[in-house]
């Protein structure tokens, strides 16, 4: 309850503005009235078939009403005009249409190449495949995932790791629309950390389920697979969310090229400093829409793509799927395909 008032109070001033300036008729504010609760109702158990669904899309549709709103005031304080409240209706729901079909289509393959000063010549070419922040849950569910899969085998990639928000919801629930994970193939198999999504719905029911689908936990563990016998491990840490301290020990793997997979791209100057080469880090969503794609960039000071943190490659993943409002505007949802490749100068290359 505690939790409702406070998504109630960030909303109320977003609501006084659309009332005072698109509020002219009774129904404008029956509209907004509407919207509000329905808003307000999604960290509530479902009260109605859809309503959950309804509940992100009205978050999209309020985030384009104060846009809009804004835009239109902006223009008559430049030009004089005041444009009628049906632009601001248009432009919202066109945005909105716009959104839902570029993230219904599913994700795109991002390539891109890694270079690695003094890298093993054994390990050039290692191709990992990282999906992150599916969300697979109330609005994406098993078709979905089952296209991930899909696009994911056909990379032929030699790992594949999944950096936490999989599964946003009740196990129980999901349980047969995750089921497709198991059919995930790479040479050395799919490694798994949990994101905050995971800790809000109980992880270890999460854990449970990914590990009988095949993939390996590695919530403070790390793997040491052989590539043409040259090291690599693969590690990872709990999110933040866990209350976990996160293990970086990697003593135990000096001679091994060494990933880290975490939720969150904020523990890069730890990992950095013990002696990780590159970070896999999601949770960003690179803002997912507009306009929280600019506003994550003050948030997250790696928030999207490749970055470069003192030794150490950093990508982060703007997500594979979408939390919330099935809505995609400025991102693209996204399977990365990351490639090691010999470099003899640190540059980025990102395709």
């Amino acid at each position: 309850m505690r939790f409702l008032f406070f998504v109630a109070a960030i909303l109320s001033p977003a609501y006084l503005y659309l009332g005072l300036r698109l509020g002219n008729h009774w129904s404008h504010w029956l509209l907004l009235a509407l919207l509000f609760l329905l808003i307000i109702s999604f960290p509530l158990k479902k009260l109605f078939p859809l309503q959950i669904q309804l509940a992100y899309a009205g978050m999209g549709f309020l985030t384009y009403l104060v846009v809009f709103t804004l835009v239109r005031d902006v223009a008559w304080f430049l030009t004089g005009d005041l444009a009628p409240i049906s632009y601001v209706f248009i432009l919202t729901v066109v945005s909105l249409v716009i959104g839902v079909i570029n993230a219904s289509r599913g994700p795109r393959i991002k390539r891109v190449r890694v270079p690695v000063n003094d890298l093993n010549e054994k390990l050039n070419g290692l191709k990992i495949a990282q999906i992150s922040d599916l969300h697979v849950g109330a609005t994406i569910r098993k078709r979905y995932v089952e296209k991930v899969v899909k696009k994911v085998n056909a990379l032929k990639s030699d790992i594949v790791v999944l950096t936490g928000d999989i599964g946003d919801g009740n196990v129980r629930e999901y349980r047969q629309d995750i089921a497709p994970i198991g059919n995930l193939k790479s040479s050395y198999g799919s490694f798994f950390v949990p994101g905050n999504h995971e800790y809000y719905w109980n992880a270890n029911e999460w854990l449970i389920v990914l590990n009988n689908l095949g993939t390996i936990n590695l919530v403070n563990r790390g793997k040491i697979i052989k590539h043409n016998e040259a090291n690599v491990l693969v590690a990872g840490i709990p999110d933040p969310v866990s209350r976990l301290a996160p293990n970086l020990d990697t003593k135990y793997a000096e001679d091994a090229f060494k990933i880290l997979l975490s939720h969150r791209p904020g523990i890069a100057p730890e990992a950095e400093k013990n002696g990780f080469h590159l970070l896999l880090s999601g949770h960003t969503h690179g803002g997912q829409f507009f306009p929280w794609t600019i506003v994550v960039k003050f948030v997250h000071k790696l928030s999207q793509g490749l970055h470069r943190v003192g030794n150490m490659w950093v990508y982060v993943n703007p997500g594979t799927g979408s939390w919330g409002p099935l809505l995609r505007l400025g991102t693209t949802p996204e399977i990365t395909l990351l490639e090691l490749v010999r470099s003899s100068e640190i540059k980025l290359i990102n395709e």
